[in-house]
Order: structure tokens, then sequence, then C-alpha cells
């Protein structure tokens, strides 16, 4: 069994994005029971109760035993995958009752951050977001390189394999890490075209 913690943060520029990954997110852990996830956004309820009655009303159905809903159990219990969106993760980096997620015994498991969406963070708001990205690897891992492995999505950013490099500068600027293409070498490419 697993212990808890955030493994895994998926970032989102929208709550709409978040909760449609949060259905295919049930639908692939269900039989993974030992890894948990969770939605923290401003629609999580505080309390256990009150989220799973909204649950229940919603789709009819108990939530599946490794799908944290409210956030009072995320704080008890930081899930292994952790689903928000920028603004939210701005809170949780301020709040005192949400440094679970990032200080203390349950806040060493960081493996993976996940911005989908890429695309949206052009200009100023790409800015913003490496700088939030940088506050978080700052409690995570100390603000070390390397320890965190950074994936960017998006279905319309770049045009191709011919902005490859354009790609890179952009993801090692937004998160702060090293990304490469190396023509020829596919041991040195870090675009999925």
């Amino acid at each position: 069994v697993l212990s808890p913690g955030v493994r895994a943060l998926l970032l989102y520029p929208m709550n709409v994005l978040a909760n449609d990954q949060m259905e295919r997110l049930r639908k692939l852990l269900r039989n993974h029971p030992d890894v948990t996830f969770g939605r923290y956004t401003g629609e999580t309820k505080e309390r256990e109760k009150e989220a799973r009655d909204l649950y229940i009303q919603m789709f009819g159905e108990e939530p599946p035993s490794n799908e944290l809903v409210s956030r009072e159990a995320m704080r008890e219990s930081p899930p292994h995958i952790l689903l928000t969106n920028y603004a939210m993760l701005e809170y949780l980096l301020l709040r005192p009752d949400d440094f679970p997620f990032f200080d203390g015994v349950y806040a060493r498991e960081w493996r993976f951050v996940v911005l989908d969406e890429a695309h949206t963070y052009a200009g100023a708001r790409g800015i913003e977001i490496g700088m939030l990205l940088r506050r978080v690897k700052d409690r995570v891992v100390e603000g070390q390189p390397g320890l965190l492995q950074c994936f960017a999505t998006s279905a319309t950013l770049g045009r191709g394999i011919a902005d490859a490099p354009e790609i890179v500068r952009f993801a090692a600027e937004v998160f702060g890490e090293r990304f490469e293409w190396v023509e020829g070498d596919k041991e040195r490419q870090d675009v999925v075209v």
C-alpha cells in the first residue's frame, strides 16, 4: 500500500478541464484502489459528508474508495494524484491548512508535474505559471532541478516537428527545467509530436 502524499500534480487552466479528467481517472484507476486521486478546486466541498452527498446526488452512487472528494480528506491524507487549476494552486501554497500537500511527512514523494493545455500559457500568463511552478518546486524539492519530471500537453502548441526547438525553449522557461531537442538523436528529444 502506498503511503499518502502527492506524486503527481495535474494542473489545468480551468475547472471544466479538471472535471473532465476526473471522469477519465475514475475509469483508469477503477482497478487500482491503492492509487488515490482528488480534485481540489473552488468547487470542492470542505467537509466529507457534504462532498459525499453531492457526489451521490450527481452520480447516483458512492465515490470510488480511492477518490478523495473533500478538502478535509485530502488535507488529512493527500492523494497520490492531485488535480487543480493554477488559481487554486496559488491558494494551496499560501494557506496553512493546505500545507500537508507541500510540507511534512506526506510531501516527500512528489515526482511529476503535468501542465495541461500549455498553449494557454503564452506571454504574461506563462511567466506567472513559471513563477508558480518554481514556488511549488521550492516547497517540494527545495528548488533542485531534475527531481521532478515535467510534462506539458497541448493539441495546438507548435505546428509540428519544425517547432520542436521553440517548444523545448518554452518548456524550459515555464518549468525551470532542462528540456532538449537534438535532431537525429531520439534519446535527446523531449518533444512528442
